[in-house]
């Protein structure tokens, strides 16, 4: 996948740069207790082996009903994640995060993020990493209204860069990313430390630690 310099990368958000799954589930086990309704919030692997499977986990509508949240109830708790999540649930940088974008920006590669959540609940975890990315193409789920899909993002970054899809690397952690890609036309790596990418998947090329996503990237 060596890619040379000025070959852009895009990223997904939660569960590629920031550590938020967690997070995400502590706070549908919260509104769950808090409408009353008994369920069962699944724990980490139990989480990341549904996404795997393919169940459709974003943005956060999808993500309450995945986890049995009746649709009106789903929409209510999605009213309450825009509003309370960054402050009650912060997230954090997966170690390494830092380094491996310095590694790429000193290469020459452009770099976006295109995520399924609001800036809001992204940019604050990200401060520290904001510089690596450029202004014109951070593609979060509120920028456009109704929201676009990641593979109109992915081509419209492409676009905005002057630079070919097939040139270009999405880096993700569900089926959902993969599938972004390829309708973009964009190359897929994908991390296993994530939300939904199993280590062994045939069909896409995974990587285990933020450090292996700019080894894949510059190569050798």
């Amino acid at each position: 996948m060596s890619k040379p310099p000025g070959a852009p990368v895009f990223f997904d958000v939660d569960g590629v740069l920031l550590d938020s799954l967690p997070q995400h589930l502590a706070m549908c086990s919260d509104k769950a207790r808090e409408y009353g309704l008994e369920l069962q919030v699944p724990d980490l692997q139990q989480f990341r082996r549904m996404v795997a499977s393919g169940v459709k986990v974003s943005p956060m509508l999808d993500f309450f009903l995945a986890i049995g949240f009746p649709p009106h109830l789903a929409r209510q708790a999605v009213d309450a994640y825009e509003s309370e999540f960054a402050q009650r649930y912060p997230s954090h940088l997966f170690a390494g995060i830092d380094l491996m974008l310095q590694r790429l920006r000193i290469a020459g590669h452009p770099m976006g993020l295109v995520t399924s959540n609001i800036a809001a609940n992204v940019e604050p975890p990200l401060r520290a990493v904001m510089a690596n990315f450029d202004p014109h193409c951070l593609f979060y789920l509120d920028r456009y209204h109704p929201p676009r899909s990641k593979s109109w993002c992915l081509a419209e970054g492409a676009r905005v860069l002057g630079a070919k899809p097939q040139d270009c690397v999405f880096v993700g952690d569900q089926p959902a990313d993969a599938a972004a890609a390829r309708e973009g036309g964009w190359m897929f790596l994908g991390v296993s430390y994530g939300w939904g990418l199993l280590a062994d998947d045939p069909a896409a090329r995974i990587v285990d630690s933020p450090a292996q996503i700019a080894d894949a990237i510059l190569g050798p």
